[in-house]
């Protein structure tokens, strides 16, 4: 930590360090790399394009997940630009880091610069049928004001894999307050990312200046460079750590704004770095405050949440490309690195356009921009200020670096007026300091997962200063991804009379290119959904063999192989759904091959079958909907009924019934 406080001192914004070079900063601490795959050897092939600076190449491979890169499985010499892996198997992900040494002076760490490329690269990695449990935390202005807008997300989120709950809150609780419902949520397996819709209370951390580790903020900007923006910082992090402490202690009043300024007791953490690993993803999408535009929080908030729900439905398509506007080229940093080497990596080679973001969005969509200067709350220097995405956009998803904007909680806040523009604008983040890694993106992974390895990255990937910084926030829905196809329509639901089996039939997703379609099937409407079959299915119809008791709701998802700059992956539309009720047929009572008793209980049966096999059974109520399902091992088995409510219910084993009562 002593090592970025000095480094520091001399990299405050307004100290500049020029590049002597042929190669940027940028470019010497990056590499652009990029995978290719053949299916039939099978093998992944890395390509790289060199630097005039490069002194040699170095090759590491871990499975993705790993904490350790291990030793290099491979050097090469500066004239060897691709190295071939045929020790791969298909639907496996490799993650590869291509390491450059240069011959160029490193003035912050001493010796010469390295440059590096992140891959995650598969062939034909499987489809994630799910991504865990979505928290949607919503304004009560914003609930009430687009209640069909609402549950058009959830069902998109639903829709993609997220079992869904939703709370409203008023905005005046305290960022405590919300944490709390966080945490009950998680404690209850209902909370793997949050969606903060609306005017959610902002958490503030940081005593940057007057902690002897942290003598500058994030932005270099101290009462020798004024405006002060030393002090507590946004930090919706916060919410998504439950490692460590937050302590609210220590004082800071050294901040140019009253935001920022920190004392004892005010609710602002000490926190300049995590306590611990975040393990809760927390995305914000907030309209509140930006005075700038004509369209209030209300209409601004439905037009984005109207603009994101075309994109997923594949009805948005981008370019599979990326601008880069660096207005800091001559930082020894290199801060735009991080989006030469992810945007490479997602998109391929010659997709990186290096110019002005505005002026090029004018004509063509892109799918990500990285842009960085110097500026104000509400403005980036060289790039434009707020006022621009009234009538402007950026890319889909903004990577954005510079002076005092990274303070997302002001009124027109640069970042988050990025993402009020019409058409693209999803997400938006605060990368240099420090650099965001997202190069998994390139395989189907979301925002909440690239948020979660950008905050826990502690030297595991090139980061530069501030890893860990309680600073790092992400804007926009958290459940994004880069690559959406349209999905299937029209979902049918019949129960054949016969054998009451459930028969389903879809429009075809309007995709040319789909290799058919996942269906999935879940006793509540937004609950976690489980693969009715586990083979892909070629048509357009499908019948359900063994289908649930009761009310089941069933989901049908398009599928196609999608290539991209680290190999190819499955990637599902989102899905189309619809209920059925279906009763189970109840059977003559009684079998003298299994005994039940006590008939009327409050806690527990005794089951008693004539020999030592292994059966299944599931209890059904009075309307056939299944309330419980095990295994009756042995002669004599106890089971616990006592989470059943009070009524009657059927034990079904092997088509024998028997009759119990829960008082």
């Amino acid at each position: 930590m002593n090592k970025m406080c000095k480094a520091i001192l001399f990299l405050a914004f307004f100290t500049s360090f020029v590049s002597t070079q042929a190669q940027t900063s940028a470019e010497s601490r990056s590499v652009e790399g990029y995978a290719s795959i053949d299916v039939n050897t099978p093998s992944i092939t890395l390509h790289w394009s060199g630097t005039g600076n490069a002194t040699g190449y170095k090759i590491y491979r871990r499975a993705l997940g790993s904490s350790s890169w291990g030793n290099p499985i491979k050097t090469l010499s500066t004239t060897e630009l691709e190295y071939l892996d045929k020790t791969v198997t298909p639907e496996t992900v490799y993650e590869y880091a291509i390491q450059k040494t240069t011959n160029t002076a490193d003035p912050l760490a001493g010796g010469t610069m390295q440059g590096y490329s992140y891959i995650s690269a598969s062939i034909q990695k499987p489809a994630n049928h799910a991504n865990g449990a979505m928290l949607l935390l919503i304004t009560k202005l914003i609930n009430d004001s687009l209640s069909s807008e609402i549950a058009g997300l959830v069902d998109d989120l639903s829709n993609d894999g997220w079992a869904v709950s939703t709370e409203v809150i008023t905005s005046d609780l305290t960022v405590i307050q919300v944490k709390a419902i966080i945490k009950a949520k998680k404690e209850a397996g209902q909370c793997d990312a949050v969606y903060l819709l609306g005017n959610i209370p902002v958490p503030y951390s940081g005593t940057f200046c007057t902690d002897v580790s942290y003598q500058y903020p994030p932005d270099g900007h101290t009462a020798a460079a004024p405006p002060s923006h030393c002090g507590a910082w946004p930090s919706d992090v916060y919410f998504g750590s439950f490692e460590g402490n937050w302590t609210d202690v220590e004082t800071d009043s050294t901040g140019a704004r009253a935001e920022n300024k920190n004392i004892p007791g005010d609710g602002k953490f000490d926190n300049n770095r995590l306590p611990g690993l975040i393990s809760v993803a927390i995305g914000r999408v907030d309209f509140s405050k930006l005075s700038a535009f004509k369209e209030s929080e209300v209409q601004l908030t439905k037009r984005y949440l109207a603009k994101v729900h075309a994109f997923k439905m594949g009805e948005t398509v981008t370019q599979n490309k990326g601008i880069v506007e660096d207005n800091f080229s001559g930082y020894a940093e290199g801060f735009s690195s991080s989006a030469i080497r992810n945007i490479t990596a997602v998109c391929g080679p010659n997709s990186i356009l290096r110019g002005d973001i505005f002026a090029n969005s004018d004509t063509a969509d892109f799918l990500f921009s990285y842009t960085c200067g110097g500026g104000y709350y509400n403005s980036c220097s060289g790039v434009g200020n707020s006022t621009n995405y009234k009538t402007q956009n950026g890319a889909a998803f903004n990577f954005i670096f510079g002076s005092y904007f990274g303070d997302f909680d002001i009124d027109n806040n640069f970042m988050r007026a990025s993402m009020a523009s019409t058409k693209l604008g999803f997400g938006c983040v605060w990368s240099g300091r420090p650099k965001w890694v997202w190069h998994t993106m390139a395989l189907g992974d979301n925002y909440a997962g690239i948020a979660i390895r950008s905050q826990n990255n502690w030297q595991d990937y090139d980061g530069n200063y501030y890893q860990n910084g309680v600073h790092m926030n992400l804007l926009g829905d958290p459940s994004l991804r880069t690559h959406f196809i349209s999905p299937p329509t029209n979902l049918s639901l019949s129960i054949q009379d016969s054998d009451q089996k459930v028969k389903s039939s879809w429009t075809a997703s309007s995709d040319m290119n789909v290799l058919g379609y996942y269906i999935y099937r879940s006793a509540e409407e937004f609950g976690s959904y489980t693969l009715a079959s586990n083979n892909i299915i070629s048509g357009t119809t499908y019948v359900d063999e063994s289908p649930l008791n009761g009310k089941s709701y069933y989901m049908v998802r398009a599928a196609r192989e999608t290539e991209t700059g680290s190999g190819s992956y499955i990637n599902l539309s989102l899905g189309t759904k619809n209920s059925v009720q279906r009763t189970a047929k109840i059977a003559a009572v009684g079998s003298q091959a299994l005994k039940l008793y006590p008939t009327i209980t409050n806690a527990t049966l005794t089951l008693e079958n004539q020999s030592n096999k292994t059966f299944s059974y599931s209890i059904i109520n009075a309307i056939g909907m299944e309330m419980q399902r095990g295994k009756i091992a042995g002669i004599k088995t106890t089971i616990d009924v006592t989470q059943l409510g009070s009524g009657v219910y059927y034990l079904l084993q092997d088509g024998t019934t028997h009759r119990f009562v829960k008082y």
